[in-house]
């Protein structure tokens, strides 16, 4: 899920009566990995950072979004030390910290030279996800740029086709975000795609704990 920390999920999810400080332990007990979106608009203190390590187990992976001011303010222009910061305090998680995802605004056009540049200021040995938001960045040399320095172009069904995922890095990247429900026959056929390769997927959070329904029955689809 792109999110875990909802008391409003209890009883549907959660046990009753679980504390908010044994949300992320039980959750780790039903999927192996998180998105963590509230990094997007402001930094996380390294005690938390240290609590999430501590309450999972080994192999459970965060997905920690990048600060705003990466993406949106400075829209990828001279932001290595901008990463390179929001990667050291990430990396509190040593060995939970699975990707950093770099989501762009859908104002924000593809410019070949800028996305080159950007990609060759990350931080090394570590895993990323980009995910753009404006059409031009279907162009193939997109994707050539990110399979290139490893980077995987990041899915969300809110916005891109599913279908016509194309791979970038050793690892692929989903956000399954739409507001419609999903279909048995949908979340089948997004197995599918999903089990072509090693991947990352996480579906939308909201509220209510209805919303947690698909991820594990594509859990379930994906075990099989």
């Amino acid at each position: 899920m792109s999110g875990f920390s909802y008391p409003s999920w209890k009883p549907d999810f959660y046990p009753k009566g679980t504390k908010p400080s044994d949300m992320l332990t039980y959750y780790s007990t039903r999927f192996s990995a998180v998105e963590i979106n509230m990094t997007f608009r402001r930094r996380i203190d390294e005690g938390t950072l240290d609590k999430w390590r501590d309450a999972t187990p080994e192999g459970f992976r965060f997905t920690m979004k990048a600060n705003a001011g990466i993406t949106h303010f400075f829209r990828l222009k001279n932001t290595g030390e901008r990463v390179k910061e929001f990667v050291d305090r990430a990396d509190r998680l040593e060995s939970r910290l699975g990707v950093v995802l770099f989501q762009t605004p859908p104002n924000l056009k593809f410019e070949p030279e800028v996305l080159d540049e950007f990609c060759a200021s990350l931080v090394p040995g570590h895993g990323y996800a980009f995910e753009p938001r404006h059409g031009s960045f279907e162009a193939a040399e997109c994707n050539d740029i990110l399979r290139h320095y490893g980077v995987a172009r990041a899915c969300n069904d809110e916005v891109h086709d599913v279908e016509s995922y194309v791979p970038t890095a050793s690892f692929s990247y989903f956000r399954f975000h739409r507001e419609k429900r999903y279909t048995k026959k949908e979340l089948q056929r997004r197995a599918e795609i999903v089990s072509r390769s090693d991947a990352y997927v996480f579906f939308r959070h909201t509220e209510d704990p209805a919303c947690v329904k698909p991820a594990l029955q594509f859990v379930e689809l994906t075990a099989r």
